[in-house]
């Protein structure tokens, strides 16, 4: 992925494994995918939108979605079993120096593909596969289409399973149900002014996973305004960026965002962006937005190392709600300022709910993006800081480089 932000890829800081052991079992993996003939598919266009209103203090959206099999083997799209791709939409807003995702949606479940040639020369198949080079678009018409969405529950985005028909099909009614909702107050322009917003769309199939390894570049974005009116107006800002992820829209805008990746072993990758920004009064601002790619074990927990002397203030989270019956909850983390358990290392931590009391707590899951933020009066540097894992099957926690108060 050619992209304008500083990365830094961590895939093995862990705790208590063996990393020669990890390393060579990553890359053996990986070249025995290399070697076979792979369906491969991007998000080729973020092209088409409807603004499905408002209800109470919320608003509902859909956007259309065009998918190219860049890959050298065809991808199986069936509509009657589990083997067509899911289609997740996100919209995520820049206000103030904070990245944050302020909608989700149920996935829509692919049906059929066309054949047609967006991003390379299509060798037609059917419509129960999508052909090498072939392009295939979903209306926002089609992936609003409220019957046709399901629970993102019950995906493993690591593996691209899910049981199908979806287990969890409540009944639902009304323009926001399923679709991506947004709280009116996060897109009200008297209410955001400077505020920037970016639409994120990720396929995800068994055949084109982070498991099989090619399931890195199956997210792409796309810059969007809103407008107030009765339902709220949406524009498109430039083109779609693909097999970027929106959090790389932050760097795009403000080159100072460090994003760290981490690879979690026999799992997908979370991200880490930070920055810090300069207030002018002897004191910064720092931002910190986890995004969880497609790793099923997911994050519960983000703990930053903070000098005894340091003062903060301002203290932030935010996360984005589940909604339409989805099971998990939206507790929100607890703040915690002090001693890391058993040292003497204070930390500035947010903290969900563990696995061990509820598998349903509120963690980052895939497809999603939570942010963190305080106001500091030292100025930053990049240290290490530390992710912890929510389901079983990683380290407890895992060490990425961010910014940092000195």
């Amino acid at each position: 992925m050619n992209s304008p932000f500083t990365r830094i890829t961590t895939p093995l800081l862990l705790v208590g494994c063996t990393i020669v052991g990890l390393v060579a079992s990553q890359l053996t993996a990986s070249a025995n995918n290399n070697l076979l003939a792979q369906p491969d598919i991007i998000v080729g266009d973020i092209y088409d939108y409807i603004s499905h209103g408002k209800s109470g203090s919320q608003s509902s959206f859909s956007f259309g979605s065009v998918s190219c099999n860049i890959g050298d083997d065809e991808l199986t799209w069936t509509s009657w079993n589990n083997n067509h791709p899911v289609i997740s939409t996100n919209i995520f807003r820049l206000k103030n120096g904070m990245f944050e995702q302020i909608g989700l949606n149920w996935v829509k479940h692919g049906f059929a593909a066309l054949d047609q040639s967006l991003c390379n020369t299509c060798i037609p198949t059917g419509y129960s596969t999508l052909g090498i080079g072939c392009s295939d678009p979903y209306s926002a018409y089609l992936n609003g289409f409220q019957s046709d969405l399901g629970p993102r529950s019950e995906i493993n985005a690591y593996s691209g399973y899910f049981p199908y028909p979806p287990l969890l099909d409540p009944s639902y009614s009304g323009r926001l149900a399923r679709r991506v909702i947004v709280d009116n107050d996060d897109l009200d322009t008297s209410l955001n002014a400077g505020a920037r917003y970016f639409v994120e769309i990720q396929y995800l199939t068994p055949e084109d996973c982070a498991l099989q390894g090619n399931g890195a570049n199956n997210v792409s974005w796309r810059e969007v305004s809103f407008s107030n009116g009765s339902s709220f107006g949406v524009s498109f800002v430039g083109n779609t960026h693909r097999a970027e992820y929106a959090i790389d829209a932050w760097s795009l805008v403000d080159p100072n965002v460090t994003i760290s990746e981490l690879q979690l072993p026999n799992d997908g990758s979370v991200f880490l962006a930070s920055n810090a920004t300069d207030l002018g009064n002897g004191t910064w601002h720092y931002s910190y937005t986890i995004y969880n790619r497609d790793s099923d074990i997911s994050v519960r927990a983000l703990a930053v190392p903070i000098k005894s002397t340091t003062m903060l203030t301002d203290k932030y989270f935010s996360d984005v709600d589940y909604h339409s019956d989805e099971v998990y909850n939206n507790f929100d983390w607890f703040e915690y300022d002090g001693l890391y358990p058993g040292t003497q290392q204070r930390v500035m931590a947010w903290v969900g709910g563990s696995y061990q009391n509820s598998s349903l707590n509120n963690a980052v899951r895939w497809g999603t993006a939570y942010s963190c933020s305080f106001v500091a009066n030292t100025s930053p540097r990049t240290k290490r800081v530390g992710l912890f894992s929510f389901k079983p099957g990683a380290a407890p926690y895992t060490f990425v480089y961010a910014q940092v108060p000195r």
